[in-house]
């Protein structure tokens, strides 16, 4: 893969970028607190900006497309700033944001192994680090131990990754230049399932119809997605 001076320096740029903005909004000075704010915003702008990099040295995206990705990506930080930096932010933006960031975190590893070639164990490690700072950042706000779910949670998903790994299924987005990868979805799925029972259970919430409804959509999406699956070949 080839780098510039500029792609190196663009993750420390990002996270200063964020501490000052978070620091100037928030108000909390306390440092640790600004360091958990801007997880979420730091590895929303890397990861997207890496996976537009990616889709543009495959498909060499047209400049309607490129634009409305930079708009998109843009949207999505001020409303994950405005996030953070609210007392009580909404519960269903925050799901929404997590896992739209998980699906492009998973289709650019997928592309890192797939197109980059990058080394299995070092895309492995940077998938449990990323997934372990976006549940964590999800789960400080109403679990007692956030760092040991995360963990669980992060190596759980490492797994799946693995194993999608052996047989790497990126589906194209129709009318965009737009890659989805199998693990992904997967994981998205998984995610919208169980942390949404472990959501309303810690606050007390959860009903037999919710209950149902999560069980359901986790289980049709995945049995979708194992079944329809061109398991044979690699792409």
């Amino acid at each position: 893969m080839y780098y510039t001076t500029m792609q190196l320096l663009i993750a420390p740029l990002v996270v200063a970028l964020n501490y000052f903005v978070l620091s100037n909004i928030l108000v909390s000075r306390n440092r640790s607190h600004i360091l958990a704010k801007l997880i979420k915003p730091s590895l929303w702008l890397i990861i997207l900006y890496s996976y537009i990099y990616s889709i543009h040295a495959i498909f060499l995206i047209p400049i309607f497309w490129f634009t409305i990705f930079n708009i998109f990506v843009a949207l999505g930080y001020g409303i994950m700033i405005l996030q953070e930096a609210n007392a009580k932010p909404k519960i269903i933006v925050d799901n929404a944001l997590s896992i739209t960031l998980m699906i492009f975190s998973m289709s650019l590893a997928s592309l890192m192994l797939a197109y980059w070639h990058w080394p299995t164990v070092l895309v492995m490690l940077c998938v449990w680090l990323v997934l372990f700072f976006i549940s964590l950042s999800w789960l400080l706000d109403f679990t007692d131990k956030p760092y040991l779910i995360a963990s669980v949670w992060a190596l759980i998903s490492i797994e799946i990754f693995w194993i999608c790994s052996r047989w790497i299924n990126l589906y194209h987005v129709p009318q965009t230049s737009l890659l989805v990868s199998q693990s992904a979805l997967v994981l998205s799925a998984l995610a919208y399932g169980f942390g949404g029972l472990y959501y309303h259970f810690k606050n007390h919430t959860l009903k037999r119809s919710l209950l149902f409804e999560y069980i359901s959509v986790t289980t049709v999406v995945f049995a979708a997605l194992m079944l329809l699956s061109k398991w044979a070949v690699a792409i």
